[in-house]
C-alpha cells in the first residue's frame, strides 16, 4: 500500500506545481493555466491530486465522478441544467458523473481532488 502526502497543500508556492498547460475549451479571452501534483493515476482512469487554475472561463471536461476540497481562491460552476454553484476557499463540491457545465475562475482557485469511476 503507498501513502503519499502533501504538507499544507494551499501554501505550496505555485512555481512549485507541475505545469499542465491551458484549459482544452476556453470560452473568454484570458485562458486559465493548470498547474498541479498528480498523488494517483489508476488505469481506470481515476486519479488524485492538487489542482490550480487561473481565472478565465471554459467548459467542465471531466466527465467521471469527482470530490472535491477548494483550498484558495473563487470561482462559479454553471451546471448545464442547474443553477449557478459559488465556490469559495473551504467549500468541497461533489460532482457526479457525466456533469456538464462551465467553469468561471474569477480568482486563481486551487483544489485537492478525487476522480473515479463510478461503475
Amino acid at each position: 500500500m503507498a501513502i503519499k502526502q502533501l504538507k499544507n497543500p494551499a501554501a505550496i508556492p505555485s512555481e512549485d506545481l507541475e505545469d499542465w498547460g491551458p484549459v482544452e475549451e476556453p470560452l473568454s479571452e484570458t485562458v486559465s493555466q493548470l498547474r498541479g501534483i498528480s498523488l494517483n493515476e489508476h488505469p481506470d482512469g481515476s486519479q488524485a491530486g492538487l489542482w490550480e487554475c487561473t481565472p478565465g472561463k471554459w467548459v467542465r471536461k471531466i466527465m467521471e465522478a469527482e470530490i472535491s476540497s477548494f483550498l484558495k481562491g473563487h470561482a462559479l460552476f454553471h451546471p448545464k441544467d442547474a443553477e449557478t454553484i459559488e465556490i469559495k476557499a473551504g467549500d468541497s463540491v461533489y460532482f457526479d458523473d457525466k456533469t456538464e457545465g462551465i467553469w468561471e475562475v474569477l480568482e486563481t482557485t486551487r483544489k485537492v481532488y478525487l476522480i473515479y469511476q463510478r461503475d
